[in-house]
């Protein structure tokens, strides 16, 4: 074959599926999993509550279950359901299963970064809109109300919520935690340009505005006294 026959090829012909298939694999999912999502849709909406509290028992317990949902949805969604016809999946839901575990590593040691008073409010709007509306998206694709995709069980929705999270770690664990979601928002855009799914494009782009979101609601370090301040300033006797 030479070097020229492979400019006709595009994304689609690299793909051994329809959107009506992959499209399918939620509802198949949302099905084998019922009725566990009466558990899992209330966790995903009290998380910015959990997040907000000042107590580090509620901090941990929100940052467990973000851990948990990639894991659910890389081992679960990406491997067990997606792999089956996309083997480049299973890869990435092993790398989500992964970040599920630096996460959940985090949770024990120091659960998630508190926010402002000022910018919890914006955090749970920014969450809230992720968990709540995404997840349609896929409704919308298909046409068919058993597509929906939840978070925890939706890689794209599970990342595209807890991206807003990875910004308050500090800099070393910002680019540690990183190259998934990045990975994921490459693969995801890819797969969707080539399935011609444009609804599901709009998952892609929402990851990306949430880690925007997620660095400007970071909170920002407390600068400590320099010699200078701490020494020269007046003495109120």
């Amino acid at each position: 074959m030479s070097d020229l026959a492979w400019l006709s090829y595009s994304l689609q012909d690299f793909l051994m599926f329809g959107p009506e298939v992959f499209l399918r694999l939620f509802a198949r999912i949302n099905q084998d999993l019922w009725p566990w999502q009466l558990l899992v849709v209330p966790l995903s909406l009290i998380v910015p509550w959990m997040a907000g509290r000042p107590e580090i028992v509620w901090r941990r317990l929100a940052l467990v279950i973000v851990a948990a949902a990639w894991i659910l949805s890389g081992g679960g969604f990406l491997v067990n359901y997606f792999g089956e016809i996309n083997w480049p999946a299973v890869w990435i839901g092993w790398a989500f299963t992964v970040q599920g575990g630096l996460l959940a590593a985090l949770a024990v040691t120091r659960g998630c970064p508190r926010l402002s008073i000022g910018r919890t409010g914006w955090f749970a709007a920014f969450w809230l809109a992720a968990v709540v509306l995404l997840p349609w998206l896929t409704v919308v694709q298909s046409g068919e109300p058993t597509t929906l995709a939840l978070f925890g069980l939706s890689p794209g929705v599970t990342v595209a919520a807890s991206v807003l999270l990875v910004g308050g770690f500090g800099r070393a664990t910002f680019w540690l935690l990183l190259p998934v979601p990045i990975t994921w928002v490459l693969f995801s855009t890819a797969t969707y340009w080539a399935l011609q799914t444009q609804w599901l494009l709009l998952l892609p782009l929402a990851t990306l505005a949430s880690l925007v979101a997620g660095v400007w609601l970071s909170p920002r370090p407390v600068q400590s006294p320099g010699p200078q301040s701490a020494h020269h300033g007046p003495v109120r006797r």
